[in-house]
C-alpha cells in the first residue's frame, strides 16, 4: 500500500510539475510514460519526486525566482544532481534565491538531524561516498550496471584511468553544450540541463533521466519537422535510452550526449526565430522554398 501510494503521488506530481512543458494537443498525463518514468515506476524510486522538482525550478526562475530558490533547496536531497541548478542560480546572479536555497538546505538538515540522529550526516558523508565508490568499481557483472547509462560504466572494464579520461572528456562536452545554450528559454534550458546532468555524472541511474527522457518527447513531438533525419533516429535513441541501457551500455551515454547537442542546436535556432519575428513552422517552411 506505502509502494502504491507513493507512486501514483509521485506520477501526479511530476504529470503537475509538467504541464507547462507540454506542447499543445500532447496530454501531461504522457510525461510519466516515458522510458524513464517506467522504470521509476519498476524500481519505486524517486526519480519523479526529483523530476518534479526540477521542473518546478525551471519554471519558477523567471516568474518567482526566490520561490526558485525553494525548489533548488529541497533538490540537495540528490546533491550530485544539482551541479547545474547551482551553475543556473551563479549565471543569472539570483542571489536572493541562492540565499534562499541555502536556507531551506540548512532546516533540511537541522530537521533530518532531529528527527533521525545526527550521526546519519557523518554515515552519508563517509560511509556513502565511500559505497558509491566501490557499486562504480565492483568487478564482474552487476545488474545495476544495466541501469547506469554513464560513459565511466560503460568503460569499467579498461583500466580505470581510461573510463576516468572518458568521463571527464563527455563532461567537458557536455558543459560546453550548456554553456552555449546559456541563454535559451528556460524551458529548453530545464530539458538541456536534465540531458546534461545525465551526461556529466558517473554516479547516475535511468531512472533519475525522467526530465531528460521528457525533453526528447517534446522535442520528437513539438519539432518534428525541423528535425533532420539522423536527429529524429539519435533524439528517438536518446529518448529511449533509460531502456537501451540494459541492451547496450554503450548506446546510453553516446544517444545523450548526441540528444544534448540536437537539443541544444533546435533551442538556439528557436530563440533566433523569436528575435527574428518568425516562428519555427515559418522558418522551415522558408528554409524549404530556398532550398
Amino acid at each position: 500500500m506505502a509502494l502504491t501510494a507513493w507512486t501514483f503521488a509521485g506520477a501526479a506530481f511530476f504529470i503537475w510539475a509538467a504541464r507547462p512543458y507540454m506542447p499543445e494537443n500532447l496530454s501531461p498525463l504522457l510525461a510519466a510514460a516515458t522510458p524513464a518514468a517506467i522504470v521509476n515506476i519498476w524500481a519505486g524510486h524517486y526519480g519523479f519526486v526529483v523530476g518534479g522538482l526540477w521542473l518546478l525550478f525551471f519554471n519558477a526562475t523567471v516568474q518567482a525566482p526566490k520561490r526558485s530558490g525553494i525548489f533548488a533547496g529541497l533538490l540537495t536531497i540528490k546533491p550530485h544532481l544539482g551541479l547545474l541548478i547551482a551553475l543556473t542560480l551563479l549565471h543569472r546572479r539570483m542571489f536572493g534565491a541562492i540565499l534562499v536555497a541555502l536556507a531551506v538546505t540548512a532546516t533540511c538538515i537541522v530537521l533530518s538531524g532531529w528527527v533521525f540522529g545526527f550521526d546519519l550526516w557523518h554515515q552519508w558523508i563517509f560511509d556513502t561516498s565511500a559505497l558509491q565508490t566501490r557499486i562504480m568499481t565492483a568487478p564482474g557483472k552487476k545488474f545495476y550496471y544495466l541501469m547506469m547509462p554513464s560513459t565511466f560504466i560503460t568503460l569499467r572494464d579498461a583500466p580505470q584511468l581510461v573510463a576516468i579520461a572518458g568521463q571527464i572528456c563527455v563532461a567537458g562536452l557536455a558543459l560546453f553544450l550548456v554553456w552555449k545554450a546559456r541563454n535559451v528559454d528556460n524551458r529548453s534550458l530545464a530539458f538541456i540541463t536534465a540531458t546534461a546532468t545525465a551526461v556529466i555524472s558517473p554516479y547516475i541511474f535511468n531512472y533519475d533521466l525522467t526530465v531528460a527522457s521528457l525533453g526528447f518527447a517534446v522535442l520528437l513531438y513539438g519539432r518534428w519537422d525541423a528535425l533532420e533525419g539522423w536527429e529524429r533516429i539519435m533524439v528517438w535513441v536518446a529518448f529511449a535510452s533509460p531502456l537501451l541501457v540494459m541492451i547496450s551500455a554503450p548506446l546510453a551515454p553516446l544517444s545523450l550526449l548526441v540528444g544534448l547537442f540536437v537539443q541544444v542546436r533546435h533551442a538556439i535556432q528557436a530563440k533566433d526565430y523569436s528575435v527574428l519575428g518568425l516562428s519555427p513552422a515559418a522558418w522551415g517552411g522558408a528554409k524549404r522554398v530556398f532550398s
